[in-house]
């Protein structure tokens, strides 16, 4: 475990309200790359340092939770071979009798579990006379029930979700695969305050994916708190990460959500996370339920350029494949068609150059009839999927009249 490794004081424990509120479940080690993915110890210290100040967690349930169930002498090998002066919290693990393991070669009390053992009481973990800890008074949460077979790796769900357990583990996921160069380099690119890990889209995917798989029961309301929660870390990969599992949960959704999409999409400030929400979640709740049209026909009055931009892009799916929401796009473009902000004029631009693939008359028409009010980046966007003769013809069109 390292000569003295010193408790974090970034790991303290939570207030009882918080913890109920919030989790983590296991990543299967099914799914686990071990080329593109951290190591097995990453998952471990991971998880370890998820363990909040005065909380316990036996070597099983560590396990489990770094998606290894069934090898709790791993979880043991990891914590014996941490660096000295490592973070991660190592004195918090115990075996399942609540108890300090005794080293090899020592005694009943050997120095080892001395120093684990004063470790936790400074950090108010209570020891019987028989030197045991009540593991139902200082035990960490757990979201699953570990079995003693080193078969099994199925997980039984015992209660909710945990979303503090849940953000510290996935945002130390999203730190393992991190690059602080990419980290700097997106900062940069996207102009963004938020926090960036360095991971890229792929990986993030990725990882939504293992999440979803390892959570099939989530309910509605515990996938839309944990979004919650993520999105209120400003962490641009933890809230791309959110996104991801709404996407592959959307079937879940319902039209009482579209407050928390507003949300998001009044906090985000970037297309790319605008360019997410609109296309794929609030478009999929406006399609269930016409209502929320309504929701859109406010977005595109809206004085944040980023809400006028996420009406546009919402009727984009609907709009690939047919006509039956044209005249609201028709409505919205023009009233935003000589807007100053690049985001907006790309985006009309965009609308039109998905409708062309499978109806470039209607957009040649459009086109036509604005192209004095049109400026060159809807333009140019518009006319990609036109057929030659039709752009030739458009452009020559645009020479004689001014350009806005």
């Amino acid at each position: 475990m390292g000569s003295n490794p010193t408790p974090s004081a970034s790991h303290r424990g939570t207030s009882a309200k918080e913890y109920l509120i919030e989790v983590w479940s296991p990543v299967p080690w099914d799914d686990f790359d071990p080329v593109m993915d951290s190591s097995p110890y990453d998952h471990i210290a991971a998880v370890v340092r998820a363990i909040p100040l005065g909380r316990v967690a036996t070597y099983g349930q560590v396990a489990a939770l770094a998606g290894l169930p069934g090898r709790a002498r791993q979880v043991g090998y990891a914590m014996r071979s941490l660096p000295d002066g490592s973070d991660v919290p190592w004195q918090r693990v115990v075996n399942a009798s609540g108890e300090v393991s005794r080293r090899a070669g020592e005694d009943v009390l050997g120095p080892s579990q001395g120093f684990q053992r004063h470790l936790l009481q400074e950090e108010g973990v209570v020891f019987s006379l028989a030197g045991r800890i009540d593991l139902e008074r200082h035990g960490w949460d757990p979201s699953v029930k570990i079995g003693r077979s080193r078969r099994s790796r199925k997980t039984v769900r015992l209660r909710k979700l945990s979303v503090i357990s849940e953000l510290a583990v996935l945002d130390a996921r999203l730190r393992s695969l991190g690059s602080p160069e990419r980290a700097d380099s997106e900062k940069r690119y996207l102009k963004s305050a938020l926090v960036f890990r360095g991971v890229d889209v792929p990986t993030v995917r990725r990882e939504a994916r293992t999440w979803v798989k390892a959570h099939p029961e989530a309910t509605r309301m515990e996938l839309m708190g944990l979004a919650r929660a993520m999105w209120r870390k400003d962490v641009h990969e933890l809230r791309s990460l959110a996104l991801e599992i709404l996407r592959l949960r959307r079937e879940v959704l319902e039209s009482a959500d579209a407050k928390t999409i507003e949300w998001m999409l009044r906090r985000a400030k970037t297309w790319a996370h605008v360019d997410f929400i609109a296309p794929h979640l609030l478009a999929e709740l406006v399609e269930r339920d016409a209502k929320l049209l309504r929701v859109l026909d406010r977005f595109a009055c809206d004085g944040d350029f980023w809400i006028q931009r996420s009406a546009l892009l919402a009727l984009l799916p609907s709009l690939a494949r047919e006509d039956r929401h044209w005249p609201r796009f028709e409505r919205y473009a023009d009233r935003l068609l000589e807007a100053r902000e690049f985001f907006l004029r790309k985006a009309i631009g965009w609308v039109l150059r998905e409708v062309a693939k499978r109806d470039p008359r209607r957009v040649e028409r459009y086109v036509e009839a604005r192209l004095d009010r049109m400026s060159g980046v809807t333009l140019r966007e518009a006319l990609r999927r036109l057929p030659e003769r039709s752009r030739k013809r458009l452009m020559s069109r645009r020479q004689t009249k001014k350009p806005r």
